[in-house]
């Protein structure tokens, strides 16, 4: 098969999890003999061709009226309803993306994020009878922020900013012949929400390199060690839930740390940092995940918005990390495999502090490692993965992989 792949950014623009998770996708799909080519958006004016691995990538010009994925850097308000204005009907970038196909010839058009493009090439794909597979990576297609979260609650139902740019996407989806996520809840609220009423779905993990992680019952210095060591990674940012961890750590006595390891805007952590000046608290700062995950006893993911699948669950249970998760999103549809868990509200510090305290009761079995289930993680492996893709480009989902 021939398959293009669309993604609003492609390695190394803004690695994030979408990013890497595409980039992933296409070299599976590639090394087993399929052609594949991924569109993406670069901050220039030409198109750029290049070939990552068995992948063909094509760089095209954003067109609208400015860069949004520039750090530091946030237009005023009524320039970014402007530029999402654009989104919702994109003519120029369509014409980019249908001259691209045009000459690619795809039997298969697989979009992911389309912030950017804008859904209007699902108009072009149905016409030319091409097939039409869409992965939700956030909720970008119903929410102008991709979030469903503002002032640090869930959005229950859509604002009505939300509902005005993205309509026409929402009367896009029946175009999909078919659409998948790694979270079943991802799927069921964009459902709820009318997008892909009658669209078949499926589940599909994102390939993960669990096989380079190196599962092992043993700690050295850490079997007979007193008290625990929590730690925290990935960025520190109020959705991550970094503010409801520290309430609920810094109520609990016992013998505890704390370890944060990853970054965020710095104002935002040196406010953290004067709030909770409690010794036992080490903020580390960028750190490999390899020496992270081995300096702690207990993960704590704490999202309090609706991530759909965060990749330090899968982390933890490839190293058999005993994991304490929060209920948001599609955390609890993995969290209950890990060998040793346990799920708190995501909003209520004195949850967690509950869950806390119960560990510190029992410091021997939280600081023991377990096995990883190898079954389990061979959901998230580039074979199981890929696999499962192709039969539903080939419109066969249902296979056996």
């Amino acid at each position: 098969m021939r398959i293009l792949i669309v993604n609003t950014l492609y390695p190394p623009s803004l690695v994030g999890g979408a990013e890497r998770s595409v980039a992933l996708l296409g070299r599976a799909v590639g090394a087993r003999g399929h052609e594949v080519h991924v569109a993406s958006l670069h901050d220039g004016d030409t198109i750029i061709e290049e070939r990552d691995g068995p992948v063909t990538v094509h760089r095209l010009p954003l067109r609208n009226i400015y860069w949004p994925f520039r750090p530091g850097h946030r237009p005023s308000k009524p320039v970014r309803l402007m530029w999402h204005l654009r989104d919702r009907k994109n003519r120029r970038a369509t014409r980019d993306l249908i001259a691209l196909a045009k000459r690619i010839k795809p039997d298969v058009l697989h979009t992911n994020n389309l912030q950017g493009f804008s859904t209007e090439i699902w108009h072009w794909a149905r016409a030319n009878d091409i097939r039409i597979v869409h992965t939700l990576r956030d909720y970008s297609l119903m929410c102008a922020r991709a979030a469903l979260y503002r002032d640090r609650k869930d959005c229950v139902e859509r604002c009505a900013d939300c509902r005005l740019l993205t309509d026409r996407k929402k009367r896009n989806t029946p175009l999909v012949d078919a659409v998948a996520s790694n979270s079943q809840y991802v799927i069921d609220t964009h459902e709820r929400h009318g997008f892909f009423d009658d669209t078949p779905s499926r589940v599909i993990f994102n390939i993960a390199d669990v096989n380079a992680v190196v599962s092992s019952t043993e700690r050295p210095g850490r079997e007979d060690a007193p008290g625990l060591v929590f730690g925290v990674i990935g960025r520190v940012e109020p959705e991550k839930g970094i503010e409801v961890v520290l309430a609920a750590i810094t109520s609990v006595e016992g013998d505890w740390r704390l370890r944060i390891a990853g970054g965020g805007q710095t104002d935002y952590i040196d406010g953290l940092k004067a709030r909770y000046p409690d010794p036992r608290i080490d903020w580390m700062g960028f750190v490999e995940a390899d020496a992270f995950y081995d300096s702690i006893d207990v993960l704590i993911i704490g999202s309090t918005w609706p991530e759909p699948l965060p990749r330090t669950m899968i982390e933890s249970l490839a190293r058999g990390t005993p994991t304490l998760y929060s209920d948001a999103g599609g955390t609890p549809e993995i969290g209950h495999m890990a060998p040793l868990s346990a799920m708190y509200a995501k909003d209520d510090p004195e949850a967690l502090a509950s869950q806390l305290r119960l560990a510190l009761d029992d410091p021997a079995t939280w600081r023991a490692r377990r096995t990883a289930d190898p079954a389990l993680l061979e959901q998230f492996s580039e074979a199981a993965v890929a696999g499962r893709y192709i039969a539903l480009y080939a419109s066969d989902a249902d296979r056996p992989v």
